[in-house]
């Protein structure tokens, strides 16, 4: 049982420094992006940065289709946003960012932090949208004619409840469309 332990954490400590670290979501989440394929059970679940006093980030999400990992922080002061600072454990040696721009396009980052649910609708009439990061877009529910059949949009947050109570059952196609990417996802109403 012991060499389990310390086997797994002998693999958690062999993980490469990312090619590319930002802070944001107003700076409570951290971002980390491979340019190589790092599964998501070997992402490092905690990581630590020293800057403002130090802080403690725990692993939220991952998406091993574009190797992208996201951090809440969950304990001390983060770095500032767009500054520089180091990653001081979690990978094989420390690793040092400075206002770092994620090698993926938008529009995988925007895809991997989008879950929307439930899907299908089932019951009452309300569709959750969630981010990873603070998120400002423009949302588009298309019928299956390709006719607009809502609009809304998200501001600066990660939740939104999308009402979709003046949509009848069928199949919908949901667009995010932020500055600089747009994203589509079929959502089935089934009331």
């Amino acid at each position: 049982m012991l060499l389990v332990f310390l086997s797994a954490n002998l693999i958690q400590a062999q993980v490469p420094c990312p090619d590319a670290a930002i802070i944001n979501g107003g700076g409570n989440k951290l971002t980390v992006s491979y340019d190589t394929s790092i599964d998501c059970p070997n992402m490092p679940n905690t990581v630590t940065t020293s800057e403002n006093g130090g802080a403690t980030w725990t692993l939220s999400n991952c998406s091993a289709s574009n190797d992208t990992a996201f951090y809440n922080l969950t304990s001390g002061t983060a770095p500032g946003v767009g500054g520089t600072f180091n990653i001081d454990s979690g990978f094989d040696s420390s690793c040092s960012y400075t206002d770092s721009v994620l090698p993926i396009s938008d529009f995988e980052l925007l895809n991997a932090s989008l879950s929307v649910y439930p899907n299908p609708l089932t019951k009452n009439n309300i569709l959750n949208l969630k981010f990873t990061f603070s998120t400002s877009a423009k949302i588009s529910v298309y019928n299956v004619t390709g006719k607009l059949a809502l609009v809304d949009e998200i501001n600066n947050a990660e939740n939104k409840e999308l009402d979709t109570s003046k949509l009848t059952n069928g199949v919908y196609m949901l667009k995010i469309s932020t500055d600089n990417a747009s994203i589509t996802r079929k959502v089935i109403i089934m009331k």
